[in-house]
């Protein structure tokens, strides 16, 4: 880390004491771990919070404070080929308290072969790195110059992984099989690959939330079977990690949808656009609208289908409905809450999935209970 002044090692060991306190960190291992990585080394410039974001690099007085500090620190914009003008996070250093407790929830232990999809900075495979040693980390991007620089970045720190530039819904055959799999970016299915690369009994953490309601996801920790499926618990997140880019020039955002709306009917609704926000339900009406988009405003949401179909839902209820295109999708919405309640209006953790070849099922309470095809777009 030549050229950095030990000042980082104080910060650093701040950090892993306020995570430890917050009772983020309950594992003294990852304590030692925050302690020693220097996340300085993988954040040499990002982005304010200000409207323009500001970049921030070491010249500023605050740099180095705010890269200790528990915050999500955007490193990477990109414009959409379609909307010329207007950036988009594509990478970003997520909040240390976040990642944190994923590793807690990935079980990691020493001896096991880990596989991080979303390489982004390469502060995860660092950390990964300082607790079961560089060469049994592999980690993965879409973006051959997140790559680039995360090898870089991660050698200066003194780690050496496995660092590629490939698809990360691929895996990464090449160091399979792995005890586990993180990844550190949002999909909406769990691609089988994952399964297949990791052993019988191992782990495969993934964020699973549509791209235009990303609130309505959930965090699923899957142990592999030895028939080759694997399945487990959905666990509730209040947000994630931003989505798989299907190429790298493209931020992983929802596409437009063109909506008929030449054709307007109305109606009411005891449900507003309240439940399209609930956790639990959201769950269940993102399963009945696979690849749905949603546009809260001020007094209500406009919801997209890629059929085209579309409504506009007022918050107070009775609701008033407007809609349009192929299909009335609001009285989907409308099931889906019928059924939540009669289940007890039942939270994220209430359900589970299983993947297998072809398969994403998500269940209710047991993987032998109530199920259906999960949402199954692009």
């Amino acid at each position: 880390m030549t050229g950095f002044s030990d000042d980082w090692r104080t910060h650093a060991a701040a950090l892993a004491d306020r995570l430890a306190e917050q009772g983020v960190i309950t594992d003294p291992a990852w304590r030692r771990v925050v302690a020693a990585v220097p996340r300085h080394v993988f954040v040499p410039e990002f982005y304010s919070d200000d409207d323009p974001p500001e970049l921030i690099t070491a010249r500023d007085p605050r740099w180095l404070g705010l890269a200790y500090s528990d915050d999500t620190l955007v490193t990477q914009r990109r414009e959409h080929p379609d909307q010329p003008g207007f950036a988009w996070s594509t990478s970003s250093s997520t909040r240390p308290s976040f990642m944190l407790r994923l590793l807690h929830l990935l079980d990691v232990r020493e001896g096991m072969n880990v596989l991080e999809i979303g390489t982004g900075t390469g502060y995860t495979a660092a950390l990964l790195s300082e607790r079961l040693g560089a060469r049994r980390v592999s980690t993965v991007d879409i973006d051959p110059e997140l790559t680039d620089a995360a090898r870089l970045r991660l050698a200066d720190a003194g780690y050496r992984p496995s660092v590629a530039a490939n698809d990360g819904l691929l895996g990464h055959p090449a160091g399979a099989p792995y005890d586990r799999v993180l990844a550190t970016v949002a999909t909406e299915r769990v691609p089988y690959a994952w399964v297949e690369q990791t052993r019988p009994g191992g782990i495969i953490l993934a964020d699973v939330r549509p791209r235009g309601m990303t609130w309505a996801g959930a965090l699923a920790r899957l142990t592999v079977a030895d028939d080759g499926t694997a399945g487990g618990p959905l666990i509730s997140t209040t947000w994630g990690f931003m989505s798989t880019r299907r190429d790298v020039e493209r931020p992983g955002i929802p596409e437009v949808v063109p909506i008929d709306a030449t054709t307007v009917h109305t109606r009411t609704s005891e449900i507003g656009s309240g439940a399209l926000h609930t956790p639990g339900l959201s769950l269940l009406v993102w399963q009945r609208l696979p690849g749905v988009t949603a546009f809260p405003g001020r007094d209500g949401t406009e919801i997209v289908t890629p059929d085209g179909s579309w409504a506009k839902v007022t918050k107070a209820t009775p609701a008033k409905v407007e809609y349009g295109g192929p299909a009335d999708i609001w009285d989907r919405v409308e099931g889906a809450h019928a059924w939540w309640i009669g289940h007890g209006s039942p939270d994220v953790a209430a359900f589970g999935l299983t993947i297998g070849p072809g398969e994403q099922r998500l269940w209710f309470q047991s993987p032998d209970g109530e199920s259906w095809s999960a949402p199954d777009h692009g």
